[in-house]
């Protein structure tokens, strides 16, 4: 058990290494302002030249650490790359899952990048500037497929506060129960890792995480895992600033500018993540 406990860490860990060739997304030619855009960065980003950016890792392929121990990811790649463009530095820093949003409105962090969703509800903490796409998917072993639609009483793990935790679980437990039926179990884990590590040792029926996150695991899982469905309830990621902030507007023309100018689709391509590109950047789009 211990060395399947560990074969999902090592074989992310093995695929970032042919990944992490780096992307140079030069912004020289892109049409940016820089100098503009710069000056309406908050003054103590300017100060510091640094942008301190609220992450949390293992979360492959958008943050997680490769087998040299260097963060690296979806999320990564696009962050430097604004900070490339800006002629700021990308401070990022650890921390819990949950505690993401309160460092920003705390000051504690200037953004966070970490897969989040744009959603009304993160809306009224934060603002929230949209640069991919994705949806909730499920994965489940290969040997025992399950039925995301049919999910009665299974036990299905997700990370603690993420959108499949707080919300799409708990409905389809209630529509079970509602009707009669076994609830879902949900099962919480601190991280995807530890809930993808139950899931192949059956110490759940399936796992409920974003849909980069589920196709990454199963690429990487050696036939073990299989996608259970298709992506559902896709909405916008998004990088989350503090409420009113300049930052949100410099960052919106920044990616806006990375994705008309194809930067963003290679930062993808290199992740397999082609398929959530988004055409337009906004700040509060979400509409749920």
């Amino acid at each position: 058990m211990r060395q399947q406990r560990h074969r999902w860490a090592a074989l992310a860990a093995a695929a970032a290494l042919v990944l992490a060739a780096v992307t140079g997304c030069s912004s020289d030619d892109s049409g940016v302002d820089r100098e503009a855009l710069r000056d309406e960065l908050p003054q103590q980003i300017l100060d510091s030249g640094k942008l301190s950016v609220g992450t949390n890792a293992p979360f492959a392929p958008m943050e997680f650490r490769d087998a040299r121990d260097h963060l690296v990811g979806f999320d990564i790649d696009v962050v430097n790359a604004i900070g490339e463009t800006l002629g700021v530095t990308a401070d990022f820093l650890q921390s819990p899952f949950p505690a993401l949003l309160p460092g920003v409105v705390g000051g504690e962090f200037d953004v966070a990048a970490r897969g989040l969703f744009d959603t009304k509800q993160r809306q009224e903490q934060v603002d929230m500037v949209t640069y991919y796409s994705a949806g909730t998917q499920w994965a489940a072993r290969s040997a025992d497929p399950v039925d995301p639609n049919n999910a009665c009483g299974l036990k299905v793990g997700a990370e603690v506060d993420t959108v499949q935790f707080t919300t799409e679980l708990p409905a389809k437990s209630a529509a079970c129960t509602d009707a009669g039926q076994e609830a879902v179990t949900v099962v919480p884990y601190d991280n995807v890792d530890l809930a993808i590590e139950a899931l192949l040792e059956s110490g759940v029926d399936a796992v409920s995480a974003d849909s980069p996150v589920v196709l990454y695991a199963v690429k990487n899982s050696d036939g073990e895992l299989a996608a259970a469905g298709d992506p559902f309830d896709t909405q916008p990621y998004a990088l989350a600033v503090a409420k009113g902030s300049s930052l949100g507007p410099v960052l919106q023309k920044v990616i806006q500018q990375m994705i008309d100018d194809g930067d963003m689709q290679e930062i993808a391509e290199k992740w397999g993540l082609q398929p959530g590109l988004i055409e337009t950047s906004t700040v509060n789009g979400a509409t749920s």
